[in-house]
């Protein structure tokens, strides 16, 4: 059985961990920015486009909910760097996607499947080698940072780089490698358990109600974690295209200031305690409305305004649903409910398709409004729980 590691040992090992959760955020949204590469290079259709960008989800699901259940059993470690390994594999496979969309669309599936393996359970390592309040944080921090500064790298490097197909995932592929080089040496810290079977049945009692319903409670919250920054990072840009010169690193930005924005209020999340949800929720249901204006009048310096709200909710949401799972959730089953709640976050990467079929109807600006409105009854929700919990 693997020893629980004491919280105050050297911060350089949860650095090293928080790197390689940089990396695999950096190879899971450098995507987007080459999406409109592939439609100038490969003449793709947004069709094809679109399953590409979906295909990555199908991979990354089994991912998070399989590879968090099996950390709980056999370890963090031993599951983390086995999966980036498999991250590794989906980048090259992508540096070779030149040949034609069955290679990207393998690339993708493979990359979403070690991208899910890599983050529940990477997620619970890092709270494990530090406070369940700093070490959620940390995780948030780390994939944020990952997720915003890939697309600015590999879109610069695709816009004024050579061979724009090749070069991000070479990049990407060598960082990635030299992270899992530093986090071999970062030792176990999963409780673990003698046998299999004993494993499986202590997890399932583990989480049992308790961790169902506190799931549960995170449902109105988990959806508005990417919800909230797909506003920002895959509605509004293309919503600009006409007013730009320079679309792919106007997305780059955008996509950058979001989730930068995500990392820089991490440093006021203790502060806001279990109340951060509320704060995330409002602040987040402020920048749609702010979305909508910039929509309807077509304003695309206001999208960076938009981003910076959107960006705080999405930080705000994400570590006050880690923490609620930390204190809610015993260890022997924490990397399964991580792994579910990260699938719970992803279902908000549906709202640019949801978003398209209802501004057929009712036009972009007024499609934003009414998404305002359901984040702002989610709130509602959200308060409702904490009061019945508080009494």
């Amino acid at each position: 059985m693997s020893a629980r590691l004491d919280p105050a040992l050297p911060a350089h090992r949860t650095h090293r961990v928080q790197l390689l959760l940089f990396a695999a955020g950096w190879g899971a949204n450098h995507f987007t920015a080459m999406l409109v590469v592939y439609r100038r290079e490969l003449a793709l259709s947004p069709a094809a486009l679109g399953l590409l960008f979906g295909a990555y989800a199908v991979g990354l699901v089994p991912g998070l909910v399989l590879a968090g259940r099996t950390s709980d059993r056999r370890g963090r470690r031993a599951v983390v760097l086995p999966a980036s390994l498999v991250a590794i594999l989906g980048s090259s496979v992508l540096a070779c996607g030149g040949r034609g969309f069955d290679v990207l669309l393998a690339g993708r599936l493979l990359y979403g499947l070690g991208m899910g393996s890599v983050m529940s359970p990477g997620s619970v390592w890092v709270q494990e080698l530090s406070s369940p309040a700093v070490g959620a944080r940390r995780a948030t921090l780390a994939l944020s940072a990952g997720f915003g500064f890939g697309p600015l790298a590999s879109g610069l490097l695709a816009e004024l780089g050579p061979r724009p197909l090749i070069t991000p995932f070479v990049v990407h592929g060598l960082v990635m490698a030299l992270a899992v080089w530093h986090a071999r040496a970062v030792p176990e810290t999963a409780p673990g358990a003698a046998t299999t079977a004993t494993t499986n049945k202590a997890t399932r009692s583990a989480l049992g109600r308790r961790g169902w319903l506190a799931l549960a409670a995170l449902l109105p919250l988990g959806p508005w974690v990417f919800g909230f920054a797909a506003g920002a990072m895959a509605i509004l840009p293309g919503l600009m295209r006409a007013q730009l010169s320079r679309p792919v690193i106007y997305s780059a930005l955008v996509i950058l200031s979001t989730l930068m924005s995500g990392v820089l209020v991490q440093p006021f999340t203790r502060r806001l305690g279990p109340r951060g949800d509320l704060l995330g929720l409002g602040v987040g249901t402020l920048g749609l409305l702010l979305g909508a204006h910039a929509a309807a009048h077509a304003l695309p310096l206001l999208v960076f305004g938009v981003a910076i709200l959107v960006g705080t909710g999405y930080g705000l949401c994400m570590t006050t649903g880690l923490l609620e799972i930390s204190a809610r959730v015993s260890p022997e089953a924490r990397g399964t409910a991580v792994g579910i709640y990260y699938v719970l976050t992803y279902v908000g990467f549906a709202l640019p398709f949801l978003h398209a079929h209802a501004a057929t109807h009712w036009g972009d600006a007024q499609s934003l409004r009414f998404t305002a409105a359901a984040a702002f009854v989610c709130l509602l929700v959200r308060a409702a729980i904490g009061w019945r919990r508080s009494h």
